[in-house]
């Protein structure tokens, strides 16, 4: 019998490149994925996460069917039972809960959905009457650069880095080697090509920073006065863009008196960098045009003072003129017409104008994270509207303070949290001080907690329902990155889901059936979405498939002259009055860490080095990949890289397992020797847990062994004051032989 042989055109969507592939089916299975040459994009490159896809999918950790929890949390004794029973069940609990504390009582945790299917939970959410109580890790990667990027231009340019072109890219807390591949692969395709400088910022040697012209290593969490250091030199100097400041900038006089108190001299002492090193890799900046600075989230992970770095790189990139030209960073729009018509975005099917202000208001923590709350999306979306026309990005742009959620849930302050849903994340990997979140997860107060994700994770074990989720393999997409643009990519599921797993529109149209939102979710599956979405521009779904990526009918670099920025002045405020009128600094300003050598001086004597969590390594991704066959097939063990007289002086030797210690906590990690990384400065892996050990209590499927965010800092004072980012790096610990 001859088999059916098919092949789908998708994107992967194991990291937010979403590379174009070909899968090929046989009887309904995947026997193989290959690069699609023919996406516009990737152009036929994958990295070894595509390798690696077909045996992931098909491993028995895979989730299959819904199952409820029938002993007590932890325990791990689960029932199957059917979508219909689980749906009901959870409508009428979550209904009750509205009814009896308000429907902000509801929370969302969300993690990283990379099809970008963000606006179902929002719909969900404002539908339900709850606050845009949706959580997560986001300002921990991006979305409070976002943010700032609006508050200061309106339009965000952080995400959109040309280093094609480019004469000096520089890469700021990030490492594309292992972080994004195909980026990588472009940058050495243009130093084969012709000179170009780089610029690599990391207080650790990595392989970015060993092709670097130049190489700063700053002391964890200063780099915001690094940042200020270089805006100090292109001013004094006269290297900035003299035309583009006068024309489009208000507020240049304020910000040259501010930088004024960061001298070279001052900000070399404050961030351990040799001042000689500060002044010409300004200087290269300034004056290598077209110049880039590349995003990296390291800068995110800082809590207090994160925002503020990227605040200063903002204004760096407006005034050396490298904004919206070839080489520089391109300025991102939604809202342009594809095809003749008016895509419908994200922010469009979150419905978020049947919010009222009176429950706006009752926004978790808003007074904590001002600049990614509600209020501060309200302050910024009114121009935005006006200049593109289009609603405001809300989907994952605005989100709830994280760190009082776990609070909350334990203390009732401000308000009870009775139920939580979690979808594609595995939170006590992901999230500051998981002691904290394991205390909330397992509180009595939490009345119902249901999880939506692919496998049994450790936050899953804790859950009362796991719903089986469908892998980017069983679903259909169709994203314009979260209405970050105006580019389109789609693709079509490789097969049909395995068991009863549900992508996450059928999981969030599920639960708001069961609460009686019926007549908002008419579509009954991803397919009709998307056709909805694309009826506008006159194309369908397959239109898409077939195409992969839809551009928009015009691609203008510097479109803020023929509309202005979207900002209360119409140009870039490098004195915000966005800022100003959130009651936060208009401009940027170093700030000592929380937890630091000089800010917390009594600490260093029991915890004397500096503490950096995170930095990615293939394949894996956050806690994906950890099973022994897959990722640790060539990266058995977590790794904590020393430098090699630290690690003399602590008797310590390459390859010994150490105990790493700070005041939260003590985890387990192998030595790996890095002699470019800062004396002082010892950087673990994150992400960390042991699939091959028992899922229940105690072990948790070894989540306490190795995971980094047993050691991190949440504390609400402590955390970024614009977007509520906590500490995952830049802190303070011990390490000794295990």
């Amino acid at each position: 019998m001859n088999k059916l042989v098919e092949v789908k055109k998708t994107s992967c969507t194991f990291c937010t490149s979403l590379c174009g592939v070909q899968v090929h089916v046989e009887d309904g299975r995947i026997a193989g994925i290959e690069g699609n040459q023919a996406h516009p994009l990737s152009r036929g490159f994958v990295c070894e996460r595509v390798r690696l896809a077909q045996k992931w999918l098909y491993q028995p950790r895979q989730l299959r069917y819904p199952l409820r929890r029938i002993g007590k949390r932890g325990e791990g004794r689960w029932e199957r039972v059917g979508w219909d029973e689980a749906m009901a069940d959870i409508g009428q609990r979550l209904s009750g809960f509205s009814k009896q504390n308000g429907a902000e009582t509801v929370a969302v945790f969300g993690g990283e959905d990379k099809g970008n299917n963000y606006w179902p939970r929002g719909r969900f959410l404002t539908l339900l009457g709850n606050p845009y109580n949706t959580f997560g890790h986001g300002v921990m990667c991006g979305v409070g650069d976002m943010a700032i990027n609006r508050a200061v231009m309106g339009d965000d340019a952080s995400h959109g880095s040309q280093v094609a072109g480019s004469n000096c890219a520089v890469y700021w807390g990030a490492n594309p080697a292992e972080s994004r591949q195909r980026d990588w692969a472009a940058l050495m395709r243009q130093r084969q090509k012709r000179e170009m400088n780089v610029i690599a910022i990391d207080p650790r040697q990595t392989r970015t920073t060993e092709v670097a012209d130049m190489w700063l290593r700053p002391r964890p969490g200063t780099d915001t006065a690094l940042a200020m250091g270089w805006l100090n030199i292109i001013i004094s100097e006269g290297l900035y863009d003299k035309s583009f400041v006068e024309e489009w900038t208000v507020g240049f006089d304020q910000l040259r008196s501010r930088v004024q108190e960061y001298p070279p001299q001052r900000c070399a002492d404050i961030t351990g960098i040799p001042v000689e090193q500060i002044v010409e890799s300004a200087r290269m900046y300034a004056t290598s045009k077209p110049a880039c600075i590349v995003y990296g989230v390291a800068a995110d992970h800082f809590g207090r003072n994160s925002t503020r770095t990227e605040h200063a790189r903002v204004i760096l990139r407006a005034i050396t003129g490298n904004l919206g030209v070839p080489g520089g960073e391109m300025v991102m729009r939604p809202g342009i017409p594809v095809n003749g018509g008016q895509f419908v975005t994200e922010a469009d099917l979150t419905m978020i104008d049947r919010l009222t202000e009176e429950q706006r208001s009752k926004q978790m923590g808003i007074s904590h994270s001002r600049l990614v709350s509600l209020e501060g999306w309200s302050a910024t979306a009114e121009h935005i509207e006006r200049v593109y026309g289009t609603r405001a990005a809300i989907s994952f742009q605005c989100q709830a303070f994280t760190p009082l959620l776990w609070r909350a849930i334990l203390n009732e302050d401000p308000y009870p949290i009775k139920a939580l849903i979690t979808w594609g994340s595995n939170t006590l990997s992901s999230t500051g001080n998981a002691g904290l979140v394991y205390d909330a997860l397992k509180s009595e107060n939490l009345k119902l907690h249901v999880v939506h994700d692919l496998v049994m994770t450790p936050t899953a074990q804790l859950a009362d329902y796991v719903m089986p989720a469908a892998s980017w393999l069983e679903r259909d997409l169709c994203t314009n990155y979260g209405d970050i643009g105006s580019v389109i990519v789609g693709g079509e599921k490789a097969i049909q889901p395995l068991g009863e797993r549900r992508d996450v529109y059928e999981f969030f149209r599920g639960l708001g059936i069961a609460v009686g939102q019926v007549e908002f979710w008419p579509w009954e599956n991803q397919e009709e979405v998307i056709d909805y979405r694309l009826k506008p521009a006159g194309l369908g779904f397959r239109d898409l498939v077939e195409r992969m990526v839809l551009l928009p009918d015009r691609m203008d670099m510097q479109p803020w002259k023929q509309t202005g920025f979207p900002t209360p002045s119409g140009k870039v405020e490098l004195y915000s009055s966005i800022l100003e009128g959130l009651g936060h600094d208009p401009m940027p300003f170093y700030e000592e860490p929380p937890e630091s050598p000089v800010s917390t001086p009594e600490v260093v004597a029991k915890y004397p080095l500096i503490l950096n969590t995170g930095g990615r390594f293939m394949p894996m991704y956050h806690s994906g990949f950890m099973e022994k066959d897959l990722g640790r097939v060539k990266h058995p063990d977590p790794l904590v890289d020393i430098h090699p007289e630290t690690a003399r002086n602590h008797g310590i030797d390459n390859g010994d397992w150490v105990y790493i210690e700070t005041k939260r906590g003590r985890i387990r990690q192998r030595v790996r020797l890095n002699p470019g990384i800062l004396p002082n400065v010892v950087n673990c892996q994150a992400g960390w847990l042991f699939p091959e050990m028992p899922p229940e209590e105690p072990y948790l499927s070894g989540i306490w062994e190795s995971n980094a965010n047993v050691l991190t800092l949440d504390e609400p004072d402590a955390c970024d004051q614009l977007s509520g980012g906590w500490c995952v790096r830049a802190l303070l610990c011990r390490v000794y032989k295990a």
